[in-house]
């Protein structure tokens, strides 16, 4: 379960770092609204992966 937990954290920081992808560079060329839409959604995916994996971690 460590290991699961651990690939959830690494899983959860690579979509906050999409993220970060999407705003800073916008390589879709997406308007602005879209983009937002875009980096919250990977945000939240991101912090819920992040914080579950966290949990599954510190119970093994």
């Amino acid at each position: 379960m460590y290991y699961i937990g651990k690939t959830l954290e690494l899983m959860g920081i690579a979509c906050l770092g999409a993220a970060l992808l999407f705003v800073f560079t916008n390589p879709l060329d997406y308007s602005e609204s879209k983009l937002m839409g875009i980096e919250m959604g990977l945000l939240t995916l991101g912090i819920l992966i992040f914080f579950v994996g966290r949990l599954i971690e510190k119970r093994s």
